[in-house]
C-alpha cells in the first residue's frame, strides 16, 4: 500500500460493495462535502445520502449511499450503509440508487411486520391483565 492511497471499503448489511485504494475522495455530510486522503487524522462522520466521489489515479467513480457512517485511521476508510451502489457514471449511480430506495426492501417489511406483531402481542397482554383485574375485583 501506497503512503499516499487510502484503502475504501463500502459495507451494506448484504455485501462489501468496494474494497480499493484510492487517492481521494468527497463524502457527503450535513454541512457540505468532506474530502478524504491518505494520512488524515482519525475522525468519524454521518454520511448524509448521496454521492460518494471517489478518485482512483487519474480516474473517478461514484458510489450512491443512502446515509451511514464513515469511520477513518488516516489509512482505512469503512463506509457503512444500508444501501449502496457503484459505477463509472454519475447520471446511472443516481439512476440506480433512486431507483432502489423507491424499493421497498424485505428487511424494511420484516421490521413493520415485527412492528405490528408486537403492537398486537402487547395489546393482547393488556387485555388480559384488564381481565384479571376484573375477576379479581368480581371475587372481592
Amino acid at each position: 500500500m501506497s503512503n499516499r492511497s487510502l484503502k475504501l471499503i463500502v459495507h451494506t448489511p448484504r455485501e462489501v460493495v468496494l474494497e480499493t485504494q484510492v487517492s481521494s475522495l468527497r463524502v457527503p455530510v450535513e454541512s457540505g462535502q468532506v474530502g478524504l486522503r491518505a494520512r488524515v487524522e482519525p475522525l468519524v462522520l454521518a454520511v448524509e445520502p448521496g454521492l460518494v466521489l471517489v478518485r482512483v489515479g487519474d480516474t473517478y467513480q461514484f458510489v450512491g449511499t443512502a446515509g451511514g457512517l464513515l469511520r477513518c485511521d488516516g489509512r482505512v476508510a469503512n463506509l457503512l450503509t444500508p444501501l449502496a451502489v457503484r459505477g463509472d457514471d454519475e447520471g446511472e449511480v443516481i439512476s440506480d440508487l433512486d431507483a432502489k430506495l423507491a424499493q421497498p426492501s424485505l428487511e424494511m417489511e420484516a421490521r413493520e411486520t415485527l412492528g405490528r406483531l408486537q403492537s398486537s402481542i402487547l395489546h393482547e397482554l393488556r387485555q388480559g391483565q384488564r381481565e384479571q383485574v376484573r375477576q379479581v375485583k368480581d371475587v372481592r
